[in-house]
């Protein structure tokens, strides 16, 4: 006679059946579980999510295109801007004639061919970063991502970051062969050392030069998130870093009464990356025009934090939208 927990289930015929803990030990059901729990957490941690963001824009023609595209760019303008500034030292502007022996180079101005020589390039720095987030919703990729790793903040921060360490590299890469072509060009010229309140140019153009790079390409990412569609996140770049400035720098030149656009002008995110790049420091020309403005230029790391501010307002705006919009 069998009686409580030993006694087995008899089926309508008399046939003992197994109980369900017999055909599956507790031992083996939470051993089970853990390995579940073990392989969700492998594959949605964040470093596998930043390897396979990282993965995903090597495979894309259009990252190495775009980042080299953005890295000529900025050896292009250093050349050219170089080859002007040593041109205009072998000239006397009043005659037009060649000098006999050069002036000597301003190291002042020879830092500012560097900082300046990205402007055009983080116009491309931009378009890749708008690319690169949206290719996921044009191609439809986007659900497979999600379906890979349901937790869309993490795909956000993941996509942003590996696009950020791109644009960090290509903007590296862009100072240093730009530093050597602009030393190809000074070669042989005599160059005055920079005075007490500019040493400062060095570190910016060293240090945020890339970072500035990296920022733009951020703000992009926050913008491609938000219109979620290649030609409104490439417009809306080339609105802000190329259109907007100068239309108002136009506007504030052209109307007396409405001078007061031109600080609105050095709102804007290519204006702020400008100044801060440029570290304040304007040459005799520059200052003289200056004095002539009767409205506001913020100092060179207002400028920083003003970039700052569109970068971060962009990027966390993308963030709400991948998180709560539907996927198209």
């Amino acid at each position: 006679m069998m009686n409580g927990p030993e006694m087995d289930a008899l089926n309508p015929d008399g046939e003992k059946t197994a109980m369900a803990g017999d055909r599956v030990p507790a031992s083996s059901r939470e051993t089970g579980r853990r390995a579940n729990r073990w392989s969700r957490r492998i594959r949605l941690s964040f470093l596998g999510v930043l390897k396979a963001e990282l993965l995903k824009l090597k495979s894309l023609n259009s990252t190495w295109i775009l980042l080299g595209l953005a890295s000529a760019l900025m050896v292009g303008m250093a050349a050219l801007s170089a080859w002007t500034i040593t041109f205009m030292a072998t000239i006397d502007i009043t005659t037009g004639k060649t000098l006999d022996h050069p002036k000597p180079l301003a190291a002042a101005d020879l830092w500012a061919v560097l900082a300046s020589s990205g402007s055009t390039a983080a116009l491309v720095i931009g378009i890749f970063g708008v690319m690169a987030i949206t290719s996921e919703y044009t191609t439809s990729a986007i659900q497979s991502s999600l379906t890979a790793n349901p937790r869309r903040g993490m795909f956000y921060v993941g996509k942003s970051l590996a696009v950020a360490l791109y644009a960090l590299a290509s903007g590296i890469v862009g100072i240093l062969l730009a530093s050597g072509m602009l030393l190809l060009f000074a070669r042989g010229y005599d160059v005055t050392p920079l005075k007490d309140d500019q040493w400062r140019i060095i570190p910016i153009t060293v240090a945020g030069f890339p970072l500035i790079i990296m920022l733009i390409a951020l703000m992009a990412v926050g913008l491609g998130a938000l219109t979620r569609s290649t030609v409104g996140g490439v417009s809306t770049v080339v609105v802000l870093l190329m259109v907007l400035s100068s239309i108002l720098a136009i506007v504030s030149m052209a109307v007396s009464q409405v001078s007061w656009l031109g600080t609105l002008a050095y709102l804007t995110p290519d204006m702020a990356m400008n100044n801060f790049l440029g570290g304040s420091i304007r040459s005799d020309a520059v200052s003289s025009v200056s004095v002539l403005q009767d409205y506001w230029i913020p100092e060179w790391w207002q400028s920083g934090l003003i970039l700052l501010a569109w970068v971060a307002a962009a990027w966390i705006g993308g963030l709400i939208v991948t998180q709560r919009a539907d996927v198209k």
